[in-house]
């Protein structure tokens, strides 16, 4: 008979979350157990998290290769037609001030609780009109770029783009996964809410410069080359 390698309990206790299990272990006193397993939790989102972006850019230089560069614009504005429409919607409803809360969580989720190469970070400013989150790097597009995935002197390496266009930010060379940011940000909302959700600027060097993204605190007063940059002009107040 072959070796059994589990008990039913280890098998029960794998299969459950773990925050659970570290709460639990706070619950019964045990701060080591409980440091541990949130330790452990880290390493279990960077996976997970860093297997979707690394997927996201290779689908998008599939599409590329495959279909031509303006197939990339064409599956972007498909994909999230529906689940980011809807999401955009409940966003622009509620409490502007809620929203820097909810965004600051979506950026600590992308800074993979700060382990892995070149983990995301980001730093929070407000002035009278707005309340900017600068990312240096950003956890997802720019960490992909800063850990090697668009050296083209790499097998497999992620796609550039090959033209300028208003959803590279006029820009040549661009990364292929950072594409998605004009529509999700800026083109899609500004077609469906009529302004742009998250007013963004990506880095002029991926390098060295953040990805700065804008929340302000009245829409009317969001610049208007954020319209220009697709050829679209700000409505009147």
């Amino acid at each position: 008979m072959a070796e059994r390698w589990f008990s039913e309990d280890e098998l029960r206790e794998l299969s459950r979350p773990t925050m659970d299990r570290a709460i639990e272990a706070l619950d019964a006193g045990d701060v080591a157990g409980a440091r541990a397993l949130c330790e452990a939790m880290k390493f279990e989102w960077l996976m997970l998290h860093d297997l979707y972006a690394a997927g996201t850019a290779g689908l998008l230089t599939f599409i590329k290769d495959r279909l031509g560069e303006e197939a990339i614009a064409e599956a972007h504005e498909a994909s999230m037609v529906g689940h980011w429409e809807r999401t955009v919607e409940k966003v622009a409803a509620i409490d502007r001030r809620q929203v820097v809360e909810l965004l600051a969580g979506t950026w600590r989720a992308h800074s993979t609780s700060g382990v892995g190469a070149n983990p995301g970070a980001f730093t929070i400013t407000e002035d009278d009109e707005k309340v900017t989150f600068a990312m240096t790097p950003c956890g997802s597009g720019q960490r992909l770029w800063r850990n090697g995935h668009y050296d083209q002197s790499r097998p497999h390496a992620f796609a550039l783009t090959d033209e300028a266009h208003d959803w590279t930010y006029g820009r040549k060379n661009f990364p292929i996964y950072c594409t998605h940011c004009a529509f999700m940000n800026e083109l899609l909302p500004i077609r469906w809410l009529g302004f742009p959700i998250y007013p963004s600027h990506a880095p002029e060097d991926f390098d060295h410069d953040p990805c700065v993204w804008h929340w302000y605190k009245d829409p009317a007063a969001i610049p208007a080359e954020h319209w220009e940059r697709y050829g679209l002009e700000k409505p009147a107040s």
